[in-house]
């Protein structure tokens, strides 16, 4: 996937200096992702697909939860993404049992009916049409497979210490923005998606369909990583020019985060607050055939 800006990246298909982002990005979630993976329940010994694996952040996390006779195959658009995450594979216990290979979406790199598991995180948002590469991907799945999607919704988000006018106000801008950018040579991009997935999950045939919601909140004193994420968040929402919002509201919501004397991110009484979203749904070929 093309990305305009090195600094307002996404988690398919990167360049190599976007991967900083992503790992810090990665890093500072760990206890919820961690679990989010733990919640799956994946089974020992499990074939998994990680579609749009990037530069394989979620690869040692699934190595666990499937054990030494289990086997991963990333998928990702993105040569560079690949060669990072063979990279970051090497010399690690799982290493024989992980594949990454280059392919879009809609077409693994695998025989039809082979996967126990489709796991796809951070990706759906920059699809046009979700329920039809959910479709897609379903035939690759074994019969009662699973997909399993997760993703943002930063209608979720929320910060305490920021007035709440020009947090709606930069929201809905970077809301609108987003239904129009594609009209203007950009990306799709739909960062509202989490709340969706489950109805696309429908739309495309799967059964079962199950939403967990994962709360991510953090207050005073955060992590450096969680700041670098949190001010990296705060530029993209004005990032591309920002074209409905205001020039005094773009630059009030970045000097809450960026300014040296009065920065919301060191105020005692700063919280923030996000929901990520894990939706799966089983795939029961003989009912779709």
């Amino acid at each position: 996937m093309t990305v305009e800006s090195v600094v307002y990246v996404n988690e398919c298909g990167l360049p190599l200096n976007a991967i900083e982002w992503l790992e810090t990005h990665h890093r500072c979630k760990a206890p919820e992702r961690e679990q989010m993976i733990r919640d799956l329940n994946l089974k020992k010994g499990s074939f998994v697909v990680d579609a749009g694996c990037g530069p394989g952040l979620w690869t040692p996390l699934l190595a666990s939860a499937i054990g030494s006779r289990g086997r991963i195959l990333g998928v990702d658009i993105a040569t560079e993404a690949l060669i990072t995450a063979q990279r970051r594979n090497k010399n690690k216990w799982y290493r024989w049992q992980v594949q990454y290979k280059l392919a879009p979406l809609e077409q693994l790199p695998i025989r039809q009916g082979k996967a126990d598991v489709i796991f796809s995180a951070n990706v759906s948002q920059y699809l046009p049409d979700p329920a039809a590469t959910f479709a897609a991907m379903a035939p690759y799945l074994k019969r009662g497979g699973r997909l399993v999607i997760k993703d943002v919704d930063f209608g979720t988000m929320h910060f305490s210490t920021i007035d709440p006018g020009l947090q709606a106000r930069v929201f809905e801008a970077r809301e609108r923005w987003e239904q129009e950018r594609i009209r203007q040579g950009y990306a799709f991009e739909d960062s509202w998606v989490g709340s969706k997935l489950a109805g696309y999950l429908q739309a495309a045939g799967y059964e079962e369909v199950q939403e967990k919601r994962y709360p991510i909140v953090r207050d005073y004193q955060l992590s450096d990583d969680y700041r670098f994420y949190l001010q990296g968040i705060a530029d993209w929402f004005v990032c591309e020019g920002a074209p409905y919002l205001s020039a005094r509201d773009a630059t009030n919501w970045l000097q809450c985060f960026h300014d040296e004397h009065y920065n919301v991110l060191d105020q005692k009484t700063f919280l923030s607050e996000e929901t990520e979203f894990v939706v799966s749904g089983v795939w029961n070929a003989s009912a779709s055939s």
